[in-house]
């Protein structure tokens, strides 16, 4: 590799270079000599881009490095210590992760929250987190005063970020007057993120705080992400499609900036929107989730030519199955870059490389692989065989628990011992591949037996006039549940009994008759969380409602 102009030529005594061009790589720097971290990185190499917003506005490596050291000091000036929580109510910007970046520096823990949610929604999490501020874009500043109001937390525990006209207090006056050094006596910081409230109310998962620096933290998971297809890399650029407050878009963008990569945000789904920045960018890895495949799919292929994705290397995918149709297409169109991991917001799971992926469809990876532990269990709570679905259950590497916060009920019921289940049914093959196959909550039970939505919409979604299916247990006085599908149908196709019975006709050719959908709906959309997952328990209030 032709070496060009040094930018920077040392941190902390040792030599290592960094090119303009962005054309070395972490592997030919020195082991030793490797940054760990974000914050090495904005020291090596300052003027190198780190957040590119939706919009374009672009944000260099030294300027975000620069906001997060005083966020810091200003945490710390504002008597909020390590341990405490902070809500953090924001679209995908820079001020957001400056925010994470500088709480991840005095050990404060942020809560992201999701921005679709109403004021009483919101002002629970605030209150059930035991927020010490809340932290929030102007865009969001007349449903957060209503949510402090609703909580009766007083005002001035909500401060505004970004431009606004109102007077309220803003966290940029907080901010300005202290130093843009790093702080003295560095401790690693969190998030707490609370569930997806699929099956209930959201719960906030707290993880134990460590007494480490924010290298050790971030080193400790480059194991995990390399897994998940990331390397250090400084000429790597990373895109998030999903939106910050959720993990797994959290998880992807935090780790990127933690190796060194640049990171492109979008603030709402658009599939040309995707390819467009892909193609600007020369984007290398990217975070989706099984929707934005789905969306990808419905693209001419004329629609497909007109962008260049052959920079992409890594496409990491989690937050629903993904069915084995859906993503061979992906992977014939993009190549075999789409890395799949299995986890939720309690704990660790799985990941699978595309090519074992290729080797065993419809796998999410072995079960040793990550190193958790994990085993499936009846309903009796007793071992079953290769091959036998069961609920899954998970130890986290070293026995590392999270807990759902201020309740010890909730944590005490989905643990058995140091095991965690979120539900999960699943079934491990006899070489220890685990594949996924539905909730428990979504599972039908019809005439005393069990059937798993999953397996039929992954037939209906291949047939020509479905665009998205969702199938579920609706109450039934014969049977207990009723086998129900409701079919957003695809353009150009007719939603009328004739389509009905044509859509269930071939679904009688792939599965047993007691699994094919007794009634069928048509409707426009289905209703799915900004993290992809179908949002079954809405879909069956609605359907409640209806009846």
């Amino acid at each position: 590799m032709a070496k060009v102009e040094v930018v920077h030529a040392s941190w902390k005594g040792l030599l290592v270079q960094v090119y303009k061009d962005g054309g070395v790589r972490a592997d030919d720097v020195p082991a030793v000599a490797r940054p760990d971290s974000f914050f090495q990185y904005a020291d090596l190499n300052p003027d190198r881009i780190a957040v590119v917003e939706p919009g374009g506005t672009s944000h260099t490596f030294g300027e975000l490095h620069r906001l997060a050291n005083r966020i810091s000091h200003a945490l710390r000036a504002a008597n909020i210590v390590a341990g405490d929580r902070v809500a953090l109510l924001s679209p995908n910007c820079a001020d957001f992760l400056a925010i994470l970046l500088g709480a991840e520096q005095v050990g404060v823990k942020v809560v992201p929250v999701n921005y679709h949610l109403t004021a009483p929604e919101i002002a629970y999490i605030v209150t059930n987190s035991d927020s010490r501020l809340l932290l929030v874009h102007a865009n969001y500043e007349s449903v957060a005063q209503l949510a402090m109001a609703t909580a009766s937390l007083p005002s001035d525990r909500c401060l505004l970020l970004g431009p606004s006209t109102s007077s309220g207090r803003r966290f940029s006056d907080l901010i300005d007057q202290y130093s843009e050094d790093p702080p003295l006596d560095r401790v690693h910081g969190s998030v707490m993120m609370y569930t997806s409230g699929t099956t209930g109310r959201p719960k906030g998962v707290s993880w134990p705080s460590r007494e480490v620096d924010p290298e050790s933290a971030a080193r400790a998971l480059d194991p995990l992400m390399a897994l998940r297809g990331m390397q250090h890399d400084v000429a790597a650029v990373s895109l998030v499609s999903g939106p910050l407050y959720h993990g797994a878009p959290l998880g992807w963008g935090t780790q990127a900036l933690h190796h060194g990569h640049s990171l492109v945000l979008m603030d709402k789904w658009d599939s040309r929107e995707f390819l467009r920045l892909v193609q600007r960018h020369g984007v290398t890895t990217a975070q989706l989730a099984p929707i934005h495949f789905y969306r990808l799919l419905q693209l001419t292929a004329d629609e497909r030519a007109q962008f260049d994705t052959s920079t992409l290397q890594v496409v990491s995918h989690s937050g629903a199955p993904t069915p084995v149709t859906v993503k061979r297409h992906i992977m014939e169109w993009l190549g075999p870059v789409l890395y799949e991991y299995y986890a939720s917001t309690e704990g660790f799971g799985t990941s699978i490389s595309p090519q074992d992926w290729l080797e065993h469809p419809g796998s999410v990876g072995r079960v040793d692989g990550n190193g958790a532990d994990m085993q499936i269990l009846d309903e009796d709570g007793n071992g079953v065989g290769a091959g036998v679905t069961g609920t899954l259950w998970i130890r986290n590497p070293g026995g590392l628990a999270s807990e759902y916060f201020g309740d010890a009920e909730k944590t005490v019921s989905a643990r058995r011992g140091e095991y965690f289940t979120t539900g999960d049914m699943a079934y491990i093959d006899g070489s220890g591949w685990l594949y996924l196959v539905d909730r428990r909550t979504d599972m039908i039970l019809s005439g005393g037996v069990n059937i798993y939505p999953a397996e039929i919409e992954d037939v209906m979604r291949t047939h020509p006039a479905v665009d998205d299916v969702a199938v579920l247990g609706l109450p039934d006085e014969e049977w207990g549940q009723r086998v129900h599908a409701v079919v957003v149908p695809a353009a150009g196709h007719r939603p009328d009994d004739h389509l009905a019975s044509e859509i269930l006709g071939e679904l009688a050719h792939s599965v047993a008759k007691y699994k094919v959908p007794k009634t069928v709906e048509f409707r426009d959309l289905l209703p799915y969380s900004a993290s992809g997952k179908l949002l079954r328990r809405v879909l069956r209030e609605d359907l409640a409602e209806s009846e």
